[in-house]
């Protein structure tokens, strides 16, 4: 059976990845940086928006596919257009 391969596939999209941690948030893959603010941070994806709310929020890596951000994250949210 491919249950390796199915659960792999379900665990990392390859369209996206967003890793979630304390005080930083990891995203693979994402089009657009739409808002930057200290409080407010929105990411465009293929399919939805990335809502990132919190407190002293800012970037600590910027690359074209990759964007780490760090600060004291509050919530997180999706907006599917």
């Amino acid at each position: 059976m491919h249950i390796r391969e199915n659960l792999t596939n379900f665990l990392y999209d390859k369209n996206y990845f967003i890793s979630i941690y304390d005080n930083y948030i990891y995203v693979y893959n994402y089009f657009d940086l739409l808002l930057l603010t200290d409080i407010k941070i929105v990411l465009k994806l293929e399919k939805f928006n990335l809502t990132i709310n919190g407190e002293n929020l800012y970037i600590s890596k910027l690359l074209p596919k990759e964007i780490l951000i760090k600060g004291k994250i509050i919530n997180i949210g999706i907006d599917y257009e």
